[in-house]
């Protein structure tokens, strides 16, 4: 059965650690149609040899690959960015299951699918850019999988999904989700304006109170014309 392969999200590696684990990801993503591929500061030149043999004939994935500096510059065209980890963190983000994640794909926004370091995951100053977090059920016991493992059962997971017939009873989607250089342009003055009230009282503390003050944004999707709203508030607060 066919269907649109632009309706695919983007797949983001985030400090990605070794180059057999980028290969391999490409030839995963590549299994089930995805094609579009964002690395952010690899620990590696992508003229590496161990890449091309690993990928196995996904050179086409290879090659279209958009490389950041930061993962915030990364993800401003997006809609919906959506985290991946299996470890317990200090910020709790509400999880997406891949049905759910379907009903978005389907209604044309753009998604981005973010993978952190193969050894640590994502930071918490990326998982506060982030919407939502996807979980693979596994082993309890032994969660932890090889990137492009992961990878690879996200892709096949929505892939499948894809093929299948719309479900009637969708839950109704928020229209016009604001992207996310929209929301960084209101972070940037929601912070100035923070700052120039004396909000954080403990400077030290700025970096971690100021994530879970974008989490609480992050909680509810906003439209463009909210966030238009929130800039003007805080513009003339300011």
């Amino acid at each position: 059965m066919y269907f649109n392969k632009k309706l695919l999200p983007e797949i983001v590696l985030v400090n990605t650690q070794l180059p057999e684990n980028l290969g391999a990801t490409a030839r995963c993503m590549l299994n089930f149609k995805f094609e579009r591929l964002r690395l952010i500061k690899p620990k590696f030149s992508l003229d590496n040899e161990k890449i091309i043999p690993v990928c196995a004939g996904a050179d086409k994935v290879v090659k279209k690959i958009k490389v950041f500096e930061k993962f915030s510059d990364s993800i401003k065209d997006f809609n919906y960015v959506i985290a991946t980890s299996n470890r317990v963190r200090s910020q709790k983000k509400n999880e997406i299951s891949f049905k759910k994640l379907k009903e978005i794909i389907s209604k044309n926004y753009k998604v981005a699918i973010v993978f952190g370091p193969e050894k640590s995951g994502l930071d918490n100053e990326d998982l506060s850019l982030c919407d939502y977090t996807i979980k693979i059920n596994s082993n309890q016991k032994f969660s932890s999988l090889n990137l492009s493992h992961a990878v690879a059962i996200v892709c096949y997971n929505l892939f499948t999904l894809l093929l299948k017939k719309g479900d009637s009873n969708k839950e109704k989607l928020i229209e016009n989700v604001a992207k996310k250089n929209e929301l960084l342009s209101f972070y940037k003055i929601l912070e100035e304006t923070l700052d120039n009230s004396n909000f954080f009282n403990v400077k030290e503390r700025k970096k971690i109170t100021f994530q879970k003050i974008k989490n609480i944004f992050c909680k509810y999707k906003m439209s463009s014309e909210e966030v238009r709203t929130l800039i003007s508030i805080f513009k003339k607060i300011r």
